[in-house]
Order: structure tokens, then C-alpha cells, then sequence
């Protein structure tokens, strides 16, 4: 009886190991499959150092990025959730990649364009990790069309340089968005940027 014991406790160990079996996938390689990802994804170059910041690869370009729009403190503290990495987009398509990526890497992401939120919610994530960032903050182009009434602006662009956009243009023109010239225009259009100035 002892024996069939024994022989029972190994088989379910077994199997319950082979069941179990984790295979150790560092951070560092889902960023290399990350970027890899965004090549398969995009025929648009970018730069790799000026678009990609991680705290394994550069901790102190990684953390001034982080934290360059933070208006409460309490939100880039050590004890809250950081992103795995950030992703700073520099062509449109990077941004469908990038979403794309992250969907078939199982990575949630937070896209940030002004980052002027003082709940965070640009670029910390309480329930989703791991998560990652995308900043929208190289995406600023701006063009303003009088004739046809109508701009198109990047979601990076801030409220204040449309203003100077369409004034360059006309002095009667205008675009209602408030006074906090440093708004994004995608927090805005969104529903977002709503803090105080």
C-alpha cells in the first residue's frame, strides 16, 4: 500500500509539473520581441534610442521621460506601478504598430499625449500590468486650412501651439478649448486634460 502511495504522489507531481512548467521570459527579451514586432509591423524607420526608453536599457532617459509630465508627485513614487517601458512614436503608423504589439504580446497599454493629468492615469496602471506607455508627445504636426475651416492636429500637438497655429493664419479664426495652453489636444479631444492649469 505504502509503495502505491508513493507511486500515486509521483505521477500527480509529475504531471502536475508538466502542467506547470514556466518557461523565464526577462523583461529585456519582451522588449526585444516588442521592437522586433514593431519592425514586422511598420515600413517607417525610427530611431531606436530616441523613440524607446526602458529603465534595463536607459534608466535615466527612461525616468526623465516618465516623469517630464507629472503634475502629482505621488504618482512617480517607488511603491507605484511603472511601465515596463516607454514607446515615443515619431510616424502615425508607429502607433497602430505599437497597439498592434501590444495586444499580441499581452501588454496593456497607456497612451499619453499632454500628459496633463493629476490622477495619473496617462502613465500609471493599478489593475493592468504588465503595462506599457506610449507617448504621443513627437506627434505635433499642425495644419491649419482658413479656406476650408477645418485644422488636422496630431495628438501630441498642445492646445496652445494650435492657438498659434491658427493665428499665424488669422486673426479672426479660433478653436474652443479653454485657457491651459499645455493641454494635448488627444487628452482633450478625448475627454481627458481635465486637471487645473
Amino acid at each position: 500500500m505504502g509503495k502505491s502511495k508513493a507511486l500515486y504522489a509521483f505521477s500527480f507531481l509529475a504531471l502536475y509539473f508538466s502542467f506547470c512548467t514556466i518557461t523565464p521570459t526577462s523583461s529585456t527579451s519582451l522588449q526585444d520581441d516588442f521592437i522586433h514586432c514593431l519592425h514586422e509591423n511598420t515600413n517607417v524607420d525610427f530611431p531606436l534610442l530616441e523613440t524607446f526608453f526602458s529603465p534595463e536599457r536607459n534608466v535615466s532617459d527612461y525616468k526623465e521621460v516618465l516623469e517630464s509630465t507629472a503634475h502629482n508627485l505621488r504618482y512617480v513614487t517607488e511603491s507605484m506601478p511603472k511601465p515596463g517601458f516607454i514607446f515615443k512614436p515619431v510616424h502615425e503608423s508607429h502607433v497602430q504598430a505599437s497597439v498592434i504589439c501590444s495586444n499580441q504580446l499581452g501588454f496593456h497599454h497607456r497612451v499619453r499625449s499632454g500628459g496633463h493629468d493629476y490622477e495619473g492615469l496617462s502613465f500609471v496602471s493599478l489593475m493592468e500590468t504588465p503595462f506599457i506607455l506610449i507617448d504621443l508627445s513627437k506627434l505635433r504636426q499642425i495644419n491649419v486650412d482658413i479656406e476650408d475651416n477645418s485644422a488636422w492636429v496630431q495628438s501630441g500637438a498642445t492646445i496652445g501651439e494650435l492657438y498659434y497655429r491658427i493665428a499665424e493664419k488669422s486673426k479672426i479664426h479660433g478653436f474652443p478649448a479653454g485657457l491651459c495652453s499645455t493641454v494635448g489636444i488627444g487628452g482633450h479631444i478625448t475627454g481627458g486634460g481635465d486637471a487645473p492649469c
